[in-house]
């Protein structure tokens, strides 16, 4: 058995997505006889951890989820980079799974080539990379693994938030007009302090709840997102199946649209990753959203329904996509038994 220590274990922001994304480094670890034995959640510094760092010397890999971590120089990101140095100074092949890309540093670059083995989640990074002189592979999130169960009939329009908060708000706001239904992806604890970041997270201005509209608007939105959360990450993609059209903001929202072959509209997010994603998988231009105000009845009607042969490309997108995940790890337990 290959043992593993896996770094940035995203479970812990409790994000449906994020839950898949690790549940599917699992179950390839295990088929490919590769056993994570250590991890180290997301946000947490290894460099500051007795365990993690012994975890370095005593297994034969190191996987680190990339996941939305890895652009604008962002610290973290930094971070889990530094991880594939240390791995390679130990002698341990490290590998760099499941990565957003861009905008980062000469340094980050040198960093980057102590990876073994680096894939990125899209086209956008990988052409950043190849532009730098690497030789990524280009493999869909790792969530789009999980199938969900397919409903019968579709009904009903769905719409998710936005990790950005001041576009979330616009979102809801749209689609509180549009009487469109709310199924927020992520899991919150009644938790004071945790109640109170989600009521700030509406607004960039640390002021915005001293204004009454504001503060109204701010109580009702994350009354919603409370009140309307999914425990279950079979249910919620399960209804994800079930409609005739998901609205988003949300890079994994995303993603378990296209698993389940819903109709989308999509909004940008904080990387190019969502965008990026949507052309790899054949969708029209059209179905990634500047401008929220445009959101109207007759979009949704339009979106609701695949186009030209966007189903037939999303499906290749799909089955290519599946079978490069099993490649990958399988490539993966071959580095670490050389």
């Amino acid at each position: 058995m290959i043992t593993a220590l896996l770094l940035n274990d995203t479970r812990i922001d409790n994000h449906h997505g994020c839950t898949t994304v690790i549940e599917t480094i699992d179950r390839l670890c295990a088929a490919n006889g590769v056993e994570v034995v250590a991890r180290v959640p997301a946000h947490a510094d290894w460099r500051q951890d007795a365990a993690a760092l012994e975890a370095f010397r005593q297994v034969d890999l190191v996987l680190v989820n990339g996941e939305g971590t890895i652009h604008h120089d962002r610290p973290a990101g930094r971070l889990l980079l530094e991880a594939g140095a240390h791995a390679a100074g130990l002698g341990k092949p490290a590998v760099l799974l499941n990565a957003t890309w861009q905008a980062n540093s000469a340094e980050a670059l040198d960093l980057l080539r102590s990876f073994s083995i680096v894939s990125v989640r899209e086209s956008a990074s990988e052409a950043e990379l190849v532009g730098h002189g690497f030789s990524p592979r280009r493999i869909p999130d790792l969530a789009l693994f999980h199938e969900p169960q397919m409903a019968v009939r579709r009904e009903g329009v769905r719409y998710c938030d936005s990790v950005q908060g001041g576009k979330a708000m616009a979102l809801y706001r749209r689609m509180w007009k549009l009487g469109a239904d709310p199924l927020p992806i992520t899991r919150l604890d009644y938790h004071p302090m945790i109640v109170l970041r989600w009521l700030r997270r509406w607004s960039p201005r640390k002021t915005a709840l001293l204004n009454p509209v504001h503060l109204a608007l701010a109580l009702r939105a994350t009354w919603q997102d409370y009140t309307r959360q999914v425990a279950g990450r079979d249910d919620l993609t399960t209804r994800v199946a079930a409609s005739e059209l998901i609205v988003t903001g949300r890079f994994h929202m995303m993603i378990f649209a296209l698993a389940a072959s819903t109709p989308l509209l999509a909004l940008a997010s904080n990387t190019h990753k969502i965008g990026a994603t949507m052309r790899d998988a054949g969708l029209e231009d059209w179905r990634q959203v500047d401008d929220i105000a445009a959101i109207d009845a007759a979009l949704l009607e339009k979106a609701s329904r695949w186009h030209g042969d966007e189903e037939a490309r999303l499906r290749a997108f799909l089955e290519e996509g599946c079978s490069a995940m099993r490649t990958l790890f399988a490539d993966v337990a071959q580095l670490a038994g050389q």
